[in-house]
């Protein structure tokens, strides 16, 4: 089934990252993600979950969960933006809130090679979005 959003002209990346970073409301305040969808995502690609980072070099960077892919995307100046890790979805092999004195690690483990990490500040959405990871990653459905 189409969105609404994907039948008026936009795509269906662009309307599930809106939905995912409705259930972030007050964190991360002041991002400039507008256009986020359109440089980092196919126009298909179903957006499950963002996990909003703690504040790194001015920027908040995001741990976002698809249904081809995990990545950590930052902005950063002068280059909207930028994939710095990923991982293909099927790689993932479950996920883990580390908690730390002042924040938390969320680690996601892949099958192979070095794990994806994100350090975070709001706990209760960062485990909501590993315990999604752990889900997929022992065969569950995905969201719908």
């Amino acid at each position: 089934m189409q969105h609404k959003f994907a039948l008026a002209g936009g795509s269906v990346a662009a309307q599930t990252y809106r939905e995912a970073m409705a259930r972030n409301a007050g964190i991360g305040g002041g991002l400039h993600d507008l256009d986020l969808p359109e440089r980092l995502l196919a126009p298909e690609e179903r957006v499950y979950e963002v996990a909003v980072g703690a504040l790194s070099s001015d920027t908040f960077p995001l741990l976002i969960v698809t249904d081809r892919r995990v990545l950590v995307t930052k902005d950063l100046p002068w280059r909207r933006w930028k994939i710095l890790r990923e991982a293909p979805a099927a790689d993932v092999s479950g996920a883990e809130l580390e908690e730390r004195l002042l924040s938390g690690r969320l680690r996601v483990h892949l099958r192979e090679g070095k794990d994806i990490t994100l350090k975070v500040s709001h706990r209760e959405r960062s485990e909501q979005v590993a315990a999604l990871l752990r889900h997929l990653a022992a065969g569950g459905a995905p969201p719908r």
